[in-house]
């Protein structure tokens, strides 16, 4: 048991009884060729109806992680969301670190941030991903408090940094295998779309055409998040930093 605790990241090296407890979902464990996408930070009104017609367009249901305060502003696009069959999911309301708060920052982050999202989308959310992947001592159980299950990723597009079009999927090849749950973001790597095109940079659109392409040639096809935890047992870790 040592020896495998001390080849794990810091951050992780904990008993596995703790990571399958407290932990969020990396992926699921099997061999079946399946996988799931989803998207943070949104909605956005440049890029969201955008990467929405393209998840038509492959017939895909993706869950979309989403801030309070941009459902606020927004409630449209939210409900264009579970209008096209996809799953509204809680990203806290403004991405404030969960290991950095308090416990009243945490409940409005976390609790109160979901009662108002399911109020604008009109149905439950039940998924919960932390900002940048930390649960946080306080934040694992204000999670489970508030009826969510914590969902993390397997393979990090890195999207977020803005790609350039030599090889953007070179992030996401690393881990895209059976039962990998894969983060995009539905929002500019910028201050806005045009700024992104001023620069070069892949819209979201494009990297998530380039994305099931990629997804397709490997012989895996996109499925829904429940679909996929009914392939096989999740793997669990929990990050407290």
């Amino acid at each position: 048991m040592a020896g495998s605790m001390t080849r794990l990241p810091k951050s992780f090296r904990l008993d596995r009884p703790v990571h399958a407890v407290f932990g969020s979902i990396y992926e699921v464990r099997t061999e079946e060729p399946i996988v799931h996408l989803t998207y943070d930070d949104g909605p956005h009104p440049e890029v969201t109806p955008a990467v929405l017609d393209v998840l038509d367009e492959f017939g895909i249901e993706a869950t979309f992680f989403m801030l309070t305060r941009q459902a606020e502003r927004h409630p449209d696009l939210v409900g264009e969301v579970c209008r096209r069959g996809h799953a509204i999911a809680l990203h806290t309301r403004t991405h404030r670190p969960l290991p950095e708060l308090g416990w009243r920052q945490l409940i409005d982050e976390v609790i109160t941030a979901r009662k108002d999202l399911e109020a604008i989308a009109g149905v439950p959310v039940r998924w919960f991903r932390p900002p940048y992947g930390a649960d946080g001592w306080r934040g694992v159980p204000i999670t489970r408090v508030g009826k969510m299950t914590s969902v993390a990723w397997t393979a990090d597009t890195h999207d977020w940094k803005g790609l350039t079009g030599e090889d953007p999927l070179r992030n996401a090849r690393k881990n895209l295998r059976p039962g990998a749950i894969v983060l995009m973001h539905d929002v500019p790597a910028t201050g806005s779309r045009q700024e992104d095109e001023s620069r070069g940079l892949v819209t979201k659109e494009a990297l998530t055409r380039l994305l099931v392409d990629e997804i397709e040639r490997r012989g895996l096809q996109p499925v829904s998040l429940d679909r996929l935890l009914r392939a096989g047992p999740p793997v669990k870790r929990v990050r407290l930093r």
